[in-house]
């Protein structure tokens, strides 16, 4: 058995499947695998048929032309959380602030009225 890849009429990679090994391969099919020089698999793979090879995009070109939003590492997210705590304690302390001067100003009345 061997492997033989498919593109369609725009030379884009639509799927593989297995034949025998003398088996006749279809003309919008390969044997070569669309992968590239360091054996990993390509992002969205149109074979050249010049060349006798597969090329795709980067990673980054990819994930722009699919809209792929990258999802937040564990840091970052662990610093988000860690921002809205800060926020949160800097609320609170400010809140306590308030509440302290505000209890001085009325210790002092109160020590006016007494004397």
């Amino acid at each position: 058995m061997k492997y033989i890849f498919y593109y369609n009429d725009n030379n884009e990679y639509i799927g593989l499947d297995k034949l025998e090994i003398d088996a006749e391969i279809p003309s919008n099919a390969t044997t070569v695998e669309p992968v590239d020089d360091n054996g990993m698999g390509l992002y969205d793979p149109v074979w050249n048929s010049v060349k006798q090879i597969w090329e795709g995009i980067t990673e980054d070109e990819w994930k722009a032309k699919h809209s792929v939003v990258e999802e937040p590492s564990l840091e970052q997210k662990l610093q988000a959380k860690q921002t809205v705590l800060i926020a949160g304690l800097t609320k609170d302390v400010k809140t306590l602030q308030g509440a302290v001067k505000t209890l001085v100003m009325q210790n002092a009345m109160n020590s006016k009225e007494e004397k």
